[in-house]
């Protein structure tokens, strides 16, 4: 099962205390969804706030990856489930947080791996 956040919005695009690195904030009230990632500006630059966006997680290599605006891989480090489903990891050392309202346990499966992958269209 993937983990699929269809009209999702880029919420904010903050800037980080690290210098070059943005905070990116996608929401989907539609699946109950938060996600929040740590990015490069240059990966920032081609989105804007209130853009819509889908993002796609899986523990699998998503097909047609390299035609998104993001790919990649992550490193899960931690699972929590105190108001809802809260993923956090890792791309390439930078933050990634997932939360879930009230994930299926075929979406909570997908994080059972160490590894998970990440696409944003």
């Amino acid at each position: 099962m993937v983990i699929r956040l269809r009209n999702a919005t880029i919420e904010a695009i903050e800037d980080t205390e690290t210098k070059r690195l943005k905070l990116l904030r996608i929401v989907s009230k539609a699946e109950g969804a938060k996600l929040t990632l740590e990015l490069p500006e240059a990966l920032c630059d081609k989105m804007n706030v209130r853009d819509s966006i889908v993002a796609i997680v899986d523990s699998k290599p998503i097909a047609g990856g390299n035609k998104s605006k993001l790919y990649a891989e992550g490193d899960i480090f931690k699972i929590g489930e105190n108001d809802g489903f809260e993923v956090v990891g890792a791309i390439g050392g930078l933050r990634f947080v997932l939360t879930l309202a009230s994930p299926t346990p075929a979406k909570k499966k997908i994080f059972a791996a160490d590894k998970f992958y990440l696409m944003l269209s």
